[in-house]
């Protein structure tokens, strides 16, 4: 479903500059199945696929899909590829597969 279709979006959903964003709120929980992130501060929710750009990841899963660039503050990372950003905190169960000198904080 496009974010614009979406009964009760949260602000920080709305606000992001997105592409071909695929989203469903269940249990007022935000999960994005696909599309593209390129900025925006993200809050807590549930990512299943899709390539992101920059902005500030806070708390939530990330299931699958690309990192290209941003801050992560806290949340699950259970797989995907991260090719730039800062990690700032949170906890990975996959293998980290990194393309960057950006240090893992």
């Amino acid at each position: 479903m496009k974010i614009e279709e979406l009964e009760n979006a949260p602000a920080w959903l709305l606000d992001a500059k997105t592409h071909n964003a695929d989203v469903e709120i269940i249990n007022g929980v935000v999960h994005w199945r696909g599309g593209t992130w390129y900025d925006g501060t993200w809050c807590d929710g549930v990512w299943h696929s899709g390539t992101w750009y920059d902005g500030v990841w806070h708390d939530g899963e990330w299931w699958s899909g690309t990192w290209h660039d941003g801050w992560w503050y806290n949340g699950m990372w259970h797989g995907g590829t991260w090719h730039d950003g800062e990690w700032h905190g949170g906890r990975y169960y996959a293998t980290w597969l990194r393309k960057s000198n950006h240090s893992l904080n």
